[in-house]
């Protein structure tokens, strides 16, 4: 398999952080992604499973997503729709938006349903995915992110919403997407705090706490996802965590993450991210 031999992003030196998961970090940026190269059929192959296996907690999830979304029911979620509310919603000078990774339309009936007349597009990789966006009547289009090379238009926001960890040309990605906002655009996601990890001081070596490669291939953390953003020519980049940790099954370590959060000393489980061209 071929491999990376320099950051992905600045070409500085890398050295290895997760032998388990093969895991490189940058000497400068920071970043901390997968060594190995996978193919486009590999990615097809995994997310096909991923959401359309018959015992997938992925798919299971899809399918009541979707059911929910056809009889007009769209709820995103406090800490994102909070985000869309304020950079799209109830912002005048946003017209247009595009959706790296559009899914079965969660965000985007959201989207829609709150601003009816904001141009909406989407892409998505997974064909089963897509094509319910379709019959949710959603401007989308089946492929990876390197669509948005042949379109013609450019927008005044991108969003990503547990994306961009996915993305192995993460550096084409930024390139593409600062090419394609407006001057004053902003790109606005969300990814896992690959530092929650941190939580846990008792964990196993090379734990993650998210998926591994090939599912997610970039991890990041407050510090390296904003200088990688700078690094591409972003500013005025926020970034922040979700404060309390989700709910889990172990309801003690649930209880104590909470504890915790409320010290000031948890790493929150995901971070958030708004950067302006």
């Amino acid at each position: 398999m071929a491999k990376f031999t320099s950051c992905k992003i600045c070409k500085s030196a890398i050295k290895l952080v997760n032998q388990t998961y093969h895991l490189v970090e940058c000497d400068k940026c920071g970043l901390i992604f997968s060594e190995n190269i996978f193919s486009q059929e590999e990615f097809v192959e995994v997310y096909n499973a991923l959401y359309n296996g018959t015992d997938s907690s992925y798919q299971r999830h899809s399918k009541d997503e979707f059911e929910k979304l056809k009889s007009g029911h769209v709820q995103i979620g406090k800490n994102r729709s909070e985000l869309v509310n304020r950079i799209i919603i109830n912002n005048t000078n946003c017209k247009s938006v595009l959706e790296i990774g559009s899914g079965i339309g969660l965000v985007g009936s959201y989207v829609k349903l709150k601003a009816p007349l904001m141009v909406y597009k989407g892409i998505e990789l997974d064909t089963e995915a897509y094509l319910k966006s379709k019959v949710l009547g959603l401007d989308t289009f089946n492929g990876d992110f390197q669509i948005i090379s042949k379109f013609d238009e450019t927008f005044d926001v991108i969003m990503l919403w547990e994306v961009i960890e996915h993305l192995q040309d993460l550096n084409l990605f930024l390139e593409l997407a600062y090419s394609k906002l407006n001057k004053g655009g902003k790109i606005l996601l969300s990814t896992p705090n690959y530092n929650k990890i941190h939580n846990y001081p008792d964990r196993k070596k090379d734990k993650l706490y998210q998926n591994e490669p090939p599912i997610h291939l970039n991890f990041f953390t407050k510090k390296n996802i904003k200088t990688v953003f700078k690094m591409k020519g972003f500013y005025s980049i926020e970034v922040r965590e979700k404060k309390f940790p989700y709910v889990e099954k172990n309801i003690i370590q649930f209880i104590k993450s909470s504890v915790k959060a409320l010290l000031g000393k948890y790493n929150g489980p995901t971070l958030y991210l708004v950067a302006e061209k």
